[in-house]
């Protein structure tokens, strides 16, 4: 999948240009990355928020289009309300699309991309277990031990001189 490093919005693999800002898009790499669920205003806004809370899925509100103080003055309402675009993590997208859509906010069109990140997460994931839980060889092992070891005794050796050396500049300001 691919999306908007801009707008957030997810695209199909085949795509290249985002239809919102005409900016290049980038390919996913990685599943955190934060992802246009929709946009929301007033009270289904709260609904949805509430919801997403409630499911546990961490989402950032971030203002759609420009809205300042005219549009306050004006329409009566805070502009910071008005108009607000939910992000989600690219892997709880699924699942917070479909409290979307519970909720009416989405379309049925994300339904054939919605599978797409689902299979894209599961490969992640095995991908992510396999780097796991392949073993570390012997050879590395021992690299690992005898750098730490090093390590440990560079840090030792620089506490006690660093300690020593201290000592002796109290002596001597001490008059000792």
């Amino acid at each position: 999948m691919k999306f908007c490093n801009d707008c957030k919005k997810l695209y199909a693999d085949t795509d290249s240009v985002c239809t919102s800002c005409n900016k290049n898009l980038k390919e996913i790499k990685d599943i955190n990355e934060p992802i246009m669920l929709c946009v929301v205003g007033g009270v289904e806004r709260g609904a949805l928020c509430g919801a997403l809370r409630d499911a546990q899925i961490p989402f950032v509100e971030r203002q759609h289009g420009r809205m300042g103080v005219s549009n306050e003055l004006v329409t009566g309402y805070d502009a910071k309300l008005l108009n607000l675009e939910i992000l989600v993590p690219y892997s709880a997208l699924p699942k917070a699309y479909d409290i979307a859509k519970q909720l009416e906010l989405c379309d049925d069109g994300m339904d054939s991309v919605i599978e797409q990140v689902k299979a894209d997460v599961e490969k992640y994931k095995e991908t992510m277990k396999a780097d796991e839980a392949a073993p570390m060889s012997r050879k590395k092992r021992t690299t690992v031990k005898v750098l730490s070891a090093l390590l440990f005794i560079i840090i030792l050796a620089l506490a006690i001189f660093g300690t020593d050396y201290v000592m002796e500049l109290i002596k001597n300001l001490l008059g000792g």
